[in-house]
């Protein structure tokens, strides 16, 4: 515990000028509502970007169990995320759109499925803040973000190993928008800052989501698939890419609540930080639960 809290000690100078920009955010709401008709909302219900359905790393309530393919590490894996996005404040429209300022937080956590006691082996932890515009039926998002990986402790006691110090920032901006009713595409790019090990900064993200308009049980169930791909210059510009589908079930009047049933392929190099030089082949079922994926209008 006590490591992770010294590693988020570089987090304030870090988050110094996104914590100012939130302070003169707020007062500039204040003064839009004394001075016009127009007034933003505070804690508002939803996300105006919503939840990318096949990235590995965005930050959800989640389980899944792994097999992964053609390795003698964690060929069964157990994976378990905690995280979510709230949105602190949201602009009222405006002409060239509309602002939501938010903030998001994740813990993701591996467990060696094989072992006799199913050994705790990484931890990841990821907490920032965003910046959101929707203008017409785009919607592009700037996060800011800090990221550290951590070996469990039974991995290191039956391993007898050492860890590797992995910690940095973020800086990313990608955009979405819907085609037609059942289609949304998305892409972006981002840099790593920060580092406390040597990892080239250059990234980029990109993807395509299906949700199916029609469903079973008055539209309660739908089917739901995406694919998203990842390059980096840490992996010599290797493409990393997930495959998933799966059903949605959710209450049609609201959408707010979710819960989904996935399967998903994925290649590339390990998104655990403490094994991200292992390039990894893997298959999965999971379960995840959301409830403010709502995209506000």
């Amino acid at each position: 515990m006590w490591p992770v809290l010294r590693r988020w000690r570089r987090l304030p100078p870090f988050c110094l000028g996104l914590g100012l920009g939130l302070v003169l955010a707020f007062a500039a709401a204040g003064e839009t509502a004394e001075n016009g008709d127009l007034e933003g909302e505070l804690l508002p219900h939803g996300e105006l970007f919503e939840p990318l359905i096949a990235d590995l790393r965005w930050p959800r309530f989640s389980a899944a169990h792994q097999w992964r393919l053609g390795t003698d590490e964690f060929d069964r894996a157990g994976t378990v995320s905690f995280g979510e996005t709230f949105a602190l404040y949201r602009d009222a429209p405006r002409r060239w759109g509309r602002l939501e300022l938010g903030f998001f937080a994740s813990v993701y956590a591996l467990f060696d499925m094989a072992s006799g006691s199913f050994d705790l082996a990484n931890e990841d932890y990821q907490a920032g803040f965003s910046l959101s515009l929707e203008r017409g039926e785009f919607v592009t998002l700037l996060r800011a973000y800090h990221v550290s990986s951590h070996l469990g402790d039974e991995y290191l006691i039956e391993n007898r190993t050492s860890r590797d110090d992995v910690s940095f920032e973020i800086i990313d901006l990608l955009v979405s928008r819907p085609l037609g009713k059942a289609f949304r595409l998305y892409g972006g790019l981002g840099v790593v800052v920060n580092a406390t090990n040597s990892i080239d900064p250059f990234r980029s993200q990109g993807g395509l989501e299906w949700t199916s308009p029609t469903g079973l049980w008055g539209n309660r169930i739908r089917p739901i698939a995406g694919t998203d791909l990842q390059i980096r210059q840490e992996n010599d510009f290797e493409p990393e890419v997930a495959v998933l589908v799966g059903l949605r079930l959710a209450r049609p009047e609201d959408d707010v609540r979710r819960l989904e049933l996935f399967a998903r392929y994925y290649h590339g190099r390990s998104p655990e930080g403490q094994f991200f030089d292992q390039t990894i082949d893997s298959i999965g079922v999971g379960l995840p639960v959301s409830y403010t994926h709502l995209r506000a209008h």
